[in-house]
């Protein structure tokens, strides 16, 4: 399967929307416009707090390993560290997202009744409230338990949500025990795959979680059907990237995702543009 052109995705992304089953997946890099620190900084906020350099802090193990040994070794554990995030994932740049995060905007715009994500933040929430849509966060057990307002966007957070510390997935071993997708997440996830069709942005191909997560939607999905039964086209899944490759799309293919390629030299006017092409009146 040839990586798709923004052009050739738009028609199919459009019907799925139009029948209101195209849902979107949402990674860090959607909100990388937003100044948020990656992973990377993360590690060294948390190195710098047990007095390590944060250079040489990353060098003794995997970002959730790390987050592991300062889970044990800080006086305030993750909850100490979930709260720092909070103050600068929230209050620093709520305004910022609301001046130029022109992906944020789009997707505010959308209409989009479910969106994952596996940020922590709560800025696909903001949007949707500066656009005057209502939202609704789904972290905890009792979320997914409670009535939810049907005219609300409910906004699954995969990974878990700053507002509450304890669904938070930062560690080895928080990693271990969602690989086995039982949590309430991961089995919201398995109803909406029986007749959905994602679109996941903001992932790069070498994170592993996202990619295991890919893995176990396809083995769900063969399950589901009988042997040897291709996936039909309309529920393939999409994965929108900057730069495919030769390796990406051949392996994707075989878990019956399509790659979009877009525009690398203005992520973020890229994104917007996908998302405002299911919107609508407009006339791509």
């Amino acid at each position: 399967m040839p990586v798709l052109t923004l052009a050739e995705a738009v028609p199919r992304l459009r019907t799925a929307h139009a029948e209101g089953r195209l849902i979107p997946f949402l990674g860090a890099g959607f909100s990388a416009p937003l100044g948020l620190p990656l992973w990377s900084e993360l590690m060294g906020w948390m190195g710098t707090s047990l007095g390590y350099e944060p250079a040489l802090f990353e060098l003794h193990g995997l970002s959730s390993q790390l987050a592991g040994f300062f889970a044990l070794e800080h006086d305030g554990g993750l909850p100490w560290f979930i709260a720092r995030m909070r103050e600068r994932f929230h209050d620093e740049v709520a305004d910022e997202r609301r001046r130029r995060s022109l992906q944020h905007q789009a997707l505010a715009r959308c209409g989009f009744r479910t969106i994952y994500t596996t940020n922590f933040e709560r800025h696909i929430e903001g949007a949707l409230t500066d656009a005057g849509k209502r939202a609704v966060t789904l972290a905890r057990l009792a979320d997914f338990m409670r009535p939810v307002d049907p005219s609300a966007c409910q906004v699954i957070k995969f990974h878990g949500d700053l507002e509450f510390p304890e669904t938070v997935v930062l560690t080895e071993a928080h990693y271990f025990d969602r690989f086995r997708l039982e949590a309430a997440p991961d089995q919201r996830l398995r109803s909406d795959m029986l007749g959905n069709v994602f679109l996941f942005l903001g992932y790069s191909f070498s994170d592993v979680n996202i990619r295991y997560i890919w893995y176990r939607m396809n083995q769900m999905r063969r399950e589901r059907q009988p042997q040897q039964q291709a996936v039909a086209p309309e529920f393939r899944c999409y994965w929108a990237t900057f730069g495919a490759g030769l390796v990406q799309p051949r392996l994707l293919e075989d878990w019956h995702i399509d790659v979009i390629a877009l525009d690398p030299s203005d992520k973020t006017r890229s994104v917007a543009q996908l998302l405002g092409a299911l919107q609508p009146g407009d006339p791509r």
